[in-house]
């Protein structure tokens, strides 16, 4: 069986309820967290077993190299209620030698906004590591970050270093396979443990700057690529050498994804994982207006993300 090639996957979600909403892990190889395949002939095996047994078959050779038996990305959904806490994530160099584990470099994909929504994402000015600690301390804190209001269909970049909180908002998280970070401030609650002092030299004191926590379709940091991908007519892949897999979730709307003479039905909400052994494939949209979003593990340009359009199916 470990030689028969491998087939696109679709994992069962695990939801939990937070003080804040809920969270909803669509793909992920946490430990605490593991997925189960639902369906094909690796249905019920986890994604760690899937990691253990296939190797660089699942995620190419150049993430194997780099992350090990450890599948390298998560996707979550956040529902976000209330309010979070004020959070700080590690980078991998500081995570590795502190913690013996990865940082986390993070996507916010704005699925949907209420009528308070707002994203906390670093601060409107310069501060001094002395004023935010005190404005953590005496709940002014608010008054030091830069704030946001999303709508749906914006997409951030939550770099390590910066301080970030989500309100009344549902994202997809789409992230390095981590749920290493840091609460900073929690509004005055008193029901959770705060790490200031443990994460304090963590933090980025530097003034938001769009450059830094780009806003935008397209997103290449230095462990993934993510691209959102309207979905109007048949896409074929195209990538050589076939070192990556590929993660898609559908937005909206529903497609089939065809390879190897078999097809994968994908509908709003739900994510797939194509192997990176996978190596063509097809992606047909079933209704109108679809809307795709893809991540990928190896850096390119734009241009070089966007599958081409099938000239005959």
């Amino acid at each position: 069986m470990d030689n028969k090639k491998l087939t696109p996957m679709k994992f069962l979600p695990d939801a939990a309820e937070m003080p804040w909403g809920s969270v909803e892990y669509l793909l992920a190889d946490l430990g605490f967290v593991d997925s189960m395949a639902g369906e094909g002939w690796l249905g019920g095996n986890t994604l760690s077993d899937i990691m253990q047994t296939y190797l660089e078959r699942v995620v190419g050779e150049t993430s194997f190299e780099w992350y090990g038996t450890q599948f390298p990305v998560m996707v979550k959904r956040l529902k976000v209620r209330g309010r979070t806490s004020l959070h700080v994530n590690p980078d991998d160099e500081n995570a590795e030698q502190r913690y013996d584990s990865f940082g986390k470099t993070a996507i916010w994909y704005v699925e949907s906004a209420g009528p308070s929504a707002r994203l906390y994402l670093g601060f409107k000015r310069p501060v001094s590591a002395e004023a935010f600690y005190r404005a953590c301390q005496d709940g002014s804190v608010e008054s030091l970050l830069h704030s946001v209001k999303p709508k749906a269909g914006e997409c951030y970049l939550v770099s390590p270093g910066l301080v970030h909180a989500a309100q009344d908002v549902t994202l997809l998280e789409m992230a390095e396979a981590s749920e290493l970070w840091f609460r900073l401030h929690d509004w005055g609650s008193r029901e959770r443990e705060l790490h200031l002092e443990e994460a304090f030299d963590l933090v980025n004191l530097n003034a938001w700057k769009k450059a830094d926590t780009a806003v935008g379709a397209s997103l290449v940091t230095e462990q993934f690529t993510f691209h959102e991908l309207p979905l109007t007519q048949a896409l074929q892949s195209r990538r050589e050498p076939e070192d990556s897999f590929f993660v898609y979730v559908c937005e909206r709307g529903g497609l089939q994804l065809q390879a190897d003479g078999a097809s994968y039905a994908l509908k709003a909400g739900e994510v797939l994982l194509v192997p990176a052994e996978v190596s063509e494939f097809t992606l047909l949209p079933t209704a109108p207006d679809t809307l795709l979003l893809e991540l990928r593990m190896d850096p390119r340009p734009s241009e070089d993300l966007v599958s081409a359009p099938v000239e005959e199916l």
